[in-house]
């Protein structure tokens, strides 16, 4: 016998009615985080990336028709990489946003946290510079990026992270510290689980060591001695593997 107190529908009075909710609220705990003012140009280790990036885009003589920079940070490396094609800027910050049209790049204000709102196969290529470890699911993150991306070689897929699993980090969680104190960083990578994600959807990845022991001293392991690392994927699998 059913339960008589047991309403027979779900009470919709009690839900909020408010379509854009969920991204005011995240839009709003990013921008407390980042300084108004802070200028985003001089973004630690840019220029480093800046040549790796720059370097395999001359290698493999690649041309952007159409290219996004994710997560733009006011367009500080995208107005560099203009020099290769055409290229707009994505970012839910709007003072990030701001930037980015004062030095001329286009730029659409999005929440990529999940889902990317890009049709399939519309890009050349996708730059996602200390994006990857704010997101709460990367998997899905890479896996948008995929789908977004023509199915080229010459389609191409870089950018950076931290690596939390070094030596010096797995020594301070020894001494009873946090794997990290920045309280955006939804996730923190190793260099085995960055390359796995990556080789599980793209043909070839190539990496760069942007801070760490191993910058100095190349043959060292890039498990432990690697805080900032930058890869550069060519060629969307067209049958994906499993990460």
């Amino acid at each position: 016998m059913l339960n008589e107190n047991i309403p027979s529908s779900f009470p919709t009075h009690l839900l909020l009615d408010q379509p854009e909710r969920r991204k005011q609220l995240i839009q709003s705990y990013y921008e407390a985080h980042h300084s108004k003012n802070r200028d985003i140009s001089q973004a630690k280790d840019d220029k480093k990336k800046l040549e790796f990036f720059r370097s395999k885009l001359t290698q493999y003589n690649i041309r952007v028709e159409n290219g996004a920079d994710l997560g733009c940070r006011g367009g500080a490396i995208t107005k560099h990489l203009c020099a290769f094609g055409d290229w707009f800027g994505v970012d839910l910050d709007r003072n990030a946003i701001d930037l980015a049209n004062v030095s001329g790049i286009p730029c659409l204000e999005m929440d990529i946290s999940t889902a990317i709102d890009l049709k399939d196969a519309c890009l050349d290529a996708v730059c996602l510079t200390e994006v990857l470890e704010h997101l709460p699911y990367p998997l899905v993150t890479v896996h948008e990026i995929w789908r977004i991306l023509k199915k080229s070689i010459n389609s191409v897929f870089f950018g950076s992270v931290p690596l939390d699993y070094h030596l010096h980090r797995r020594l301070a969680v020894a001494r009873g510290k946090r794997l990290t104190s920045d309280p955006t960083h939804l996730h923190s990578f190793s260099y085995a689980e960055l390359k796995a994600l990556l080789e599980s959807h793209f043909e070839e990845v190539e990496f760069e060591a942007m801070r760490g022991t191993k910058t100095r001293y190349p043959w060292l392991s890039w498990d432990y001695f690697v805080r900032d690392i930058a890869w550069f994927a060519r060629g969307p699998r067209k049958n994906l593997v499993k990460s």
